[in-house]
């Protein structure tokens, strides 16, 4: 395969994006021995040459720091690898005509919520595109990534790239090779769109939506109507663990388990403080979404769907007026 990479290896990385995953897989793949650029913006850019990219792990409160080379755009003859690309949805293609010309990276691998939108990923050539999805969630807190691996969801990589699911478990992420990793998306794309709308409808309390049962019930039938849609079309079911918690446990025993988990530190730390931060994201990805279901598919998640809409509608309003 093109571009595969030599495992055991000390490799060239870059990083385009300097958020929280792009900072957590940059520090992480460094202390494993790689060299690493990241890409960033240029407030972001002179932050990290000052200051170095700095991540602590919520688990264990550990904090590591490299200082790392940053660049604030990556050249077409940029040398590396493999590019890891951790840009949110809306923002990644802007970025595509970058990696095209980058035509000295043989392997580009994108880290994120890009249902509905992989083949103009694949358009740089589906043997050097990696489609993948990371399993950590986290925040920003001043300088530094504070992060935590997600139990539930372990980094989910295309089964046919062994290579980068031996790289990314070579330094400390637990990766899941997934056989069609494109259906994968499009699920998790439904989930994290019908929880969105849940929590925008609780003014992004994940707290306040545990409190509401039949809100937590209204979240559980949007993924079950989301996934029954995508049944329908022949899509790849779920993760057998989230499908049966939501799927296969009586709706009362599903409702409770959410329930727990969004009242829990976890909740604010998986789902409301990115969907709070996020909305244009969010919305791309409902967008994206809506466009695949038919007209008598799931009155329930179209509603929740429709909320995302109206929070990010409303949160423009509000930029605008400030």
């Amino acid at each position: 395969m093109r571009g595969r990479l030599a495992w055991g290896s000390t490799l060239k990385i870059v990083i385009l994006g300097a958020g929280v995953q792009g900072t957590v897989f940059a520090v992480r793949l460094a202390l494993a021995g790689h060299h690493v650029t990241l890409v960033s913006r240029p407030v972001r850019a002179t932050e990290l040459r000052h200051t170095g990219a700095t991540i602590q792990d919520a688990e264990t409160s550990r904090i590591y720091t490299q200082v790392l080379p940053v660049l604030e755009s990556l050249p077409p003859d940029f040398p590396a690898d493999i590019c890891l690309v951790t840009v949110r949805r809306e923002q990644i293609e802007t970025v595509l005509p970058g990696l095209a010309e980058a035509v000295a990276i043989p392997r580009v691998v994108f880290l994120g919520n890009h249902a509905y939108y992989s083949g103009k990923l694949l358009a740089l050539g589906s043997s050097r595109t990696v489609l993948a999805f990371p399993g950590i969630a986290g925040y920003r807190d001043a300088a530094m990534i504070r992060y935590v691996d997600i139990p539930q969801q372990h980094t989910a990589v295309q089964e046919r790239a062994q290579d980068v699911a031996s790289l990314f478990r070579g330094a400390g992420f637990r990766v899941d090779p997934v056989r069609d990793m494109e259906a994968w998306l499009q699920r998790h794309a439904v989930f994290i769109t019908a929880i969105a709308g849940a929590l925008y409808e609780s003014d992004c309390d994940a707290r306040l939506l545990a409190q509401n049962s039949e809100a937590v019930r209204r979240l559980i039938v949007g993924v079950r109507e989301g996934w029954a849609a995508q049944d329908r079309k022949g899509v790849r079911a779920a993760p057998l663990a989230l499908r049966t918690i939501m799927c296969w446990v009586p709706l009362r025993l599903s409702a409770i388990y959410w329930s727990r988990l969004l009242a829990s530190p976890r909740g604010e730390l998986y789902f409301a403080r990115h969907t709070r931060h996020a909305p244009a994201e969010m919305a791309s990805l409902a967008e994206d979404v809506q466009s695949s279901l038919c007209e008598n598919d799931g009155t329930e998640f179209k509603r929740l769907l429709a909320s995302i809409d109206t929070w990010r509608r409303d949160s423009s309003n509000q930029s605008l007026d400030h």
